[in-house]
């Protein structure tokens, strides 16, 4: 099956993407029913995140994740992995703020 927008394959999953992520090392916390936890941030989208959390997170569970600038975002954990979660953030971040908080998160270079 060919993706319409790109022409790509779609056995390709980054291809089929929403939205670019960016590769990033943050640090920021996350709810997790009313507990705190330490989040690193491993790639980041207006539509969400990729990051390692030390917390017992299931696939539906709902975090409110504090980021730079948009201060906090309600997310809902589409799957766990090897101690990674993969992120859908209720709203999307709206272009302007995007920007403004990818300013403060330090990038990275190489991808998980």
């Amino acid at each position: 099956m060919v993706n319409q927008v790109s022409g790509a394959r779609a056995s390709d999953p980054s291809e089929l993407r929403r939205a670019v992520r960016e590769l990033v090392d943050f640090g920021a916390k996350a709810a997790l029913r009313g507990v705190m936890h330490d989040l690193r941030v491993i790639n980041i989208s207006p539509l969400g995140l990729m990051g390692r959390i030390d917390a017992d997170v299931q696939k539906g569970d709902r975090l409110i994740v504090e980021l730079p600038h948009v201060r906090t975002l309600e997310a809902i954990v589409r799957w766990v992995e090897d101690g990674r979660i993969g992120t859908e953030f209720l709203s999307a971040v709206p272009p302007h703020d995007y920007g403004l908080m990818l300013v403060s998160m330090p990038r990275r270079q190489t991808a998980w």
